[in-house]
């Protein structure tokens, strides 16, 4: 089942889950990277407004920026 198709709150979680999956890849920038694959490629149209707090977009940025650095050690 699509996230899009769940209820409210379970989207919300499963928004949540999916964000921190995607940051922890080391394939995204910051949440802005990860918003749009959200809201684009897996349509969710509502993705900014399910991770729109500040708390949450640090969140993302750290553990983006944490699996890039740990992407980084393994590659030398």
């Amino acid at each position: 089942m699509a996230i899009r198709d769940l209820t409210k709150s379970e989207r919300l979680h499963a928004a949540i889950a999916e964000a921190r999956k995607l940051a922890d890849s080391g394939a995204y920038h910051d949440y802005t990277d990860i918003e749009y694959v959200l809201r684009f490629d897996q349509g969710l149209s509502d993705a900014s407004a399910l991770l729109d707090s500040q708390a949450m977009h640090r969140d993302l940025n750290r553990r983006c920026a944490d699996a890039r650095e740990k992407q980084g050690v393994f590659a030398v």
